[in-house]
């Protein structure tokens, strides 16, 4: 597995096949392994890059510097350190977020962008997820959420809000990984701090892409709880994406809960902006 050096912490990664370059981002409380069937895939066609963001999956849990503006100088340092150029950057949740600032600053070095549930001050807002995360930003719990796990019936429960009726479907080995994953030492660090940071996603609300822009595809699953599909919608008026997508039966992970779906649009996305 590689690691990518940035400023003295550990960032994981994993990079397969040859060709244009396709980037993964995952959300909060994820890890690369989201992306497993993507990548798999499309590493037939695709120099497909995805990276644990710090804090979680096998990158190193730094004390500090969980702020929504360290992480997009992750995404950039990660890029030019590949010399990834003409990039389709997907991303779920937190992951888009990152996408979509990183597109904003270097619109000329990203080919298409694929947000999948793209996290919002609006998105966020309407949902239980949203009440929690603005309690928790009140909150200095920073100490607390860095040495106490989460445990497991609690974390079945967090996965299980995550899930629409398709992926609560999904097999036990599957549903055990997504588990396992939040009930690790010190995966409730980042999300506590970057609860406080959340108001600078609210540039993202109002955000009107001109033209040159990459061109935008949406995902949403119309049974996600963590965000508001809803909310979705309306952003979709200012993003105005060139391929709007709603998944019926799935909720916030929809790369696992309609994986076959998610990959055709990517794939689709990375042709159309060439071939365009």
């Amino acid at each position: 597995m590689p690691e990518f050096d940035h400023h003295g912490v550990a960032v994981a990664y994993d990079h397969a096949g040859s060709g244009d370059p396709i980037l993964f981002l995952h959300n909060i409380g994820g890890d690369r392994r989201i992306w497993e069937h993507q990548t798999r895939a499309l590493a037939a066609t695709n120099s497909v890059y995805a990276i644990d963001l710090f804090g979680y999956g096998d990158s190193d849990s730094p004390a500090d510097g969980y702020t929504v503006e360290n992480y997009v100088r992750m995404v950039s340092s990660f890029i030019d350190a590949h010399g990834l150029t003409n990039v389709t950057m997907v991303g779920n949740c937190f992951g888009s977020a990152l996408s979509l600032l990183y597109a904003r600053r270097n619109p000329q070095n990203v080919r298409a962008l694929v947000l999948c549930s793209p996290l919002t001050s609006n998105t966020l807002r309407p949902t239980p997820t949203g009440w929690t995360a603005r309690a928790a930003a009140a909150i200095p719990l920073d100490s607390i959420a860095g040495v106490i796990r989460l445990p497991g019936p609690a974390a079945n429960l967090v996965v299980r809000e995550q899930l629409g009726p398709r992926g609560r479907g999904m097999g036990k080995s599957s549903f055990a990984g997504l588990r396992h994953r939040w009930a690790e030492p010190r995966r409730l660090l980042p999300p506590a701090a970057i609860a406080r940071d959340l108001p600078a996603l609210g540039v993202l609300d109002d955000f009107r892409p001109g033209p040159g822009f990459p061109p935008i595809t949406t995902i949403w699953g119309a049974k996600n709880r963590i965000l508001s599909a809803a909310a979705g919608a309306r952003l979709n008026e200012t993003l105005r994406p060139a391929r709007s997508i709603e998944l019926p039966d799935c909720g916030h992970l929809v790369m696992l809960e309609e994986p076959e779906t998610v990959t055709a649009a990517i794939r689709s996305a990375t042709r159309t902006a060439l071939a365009g």
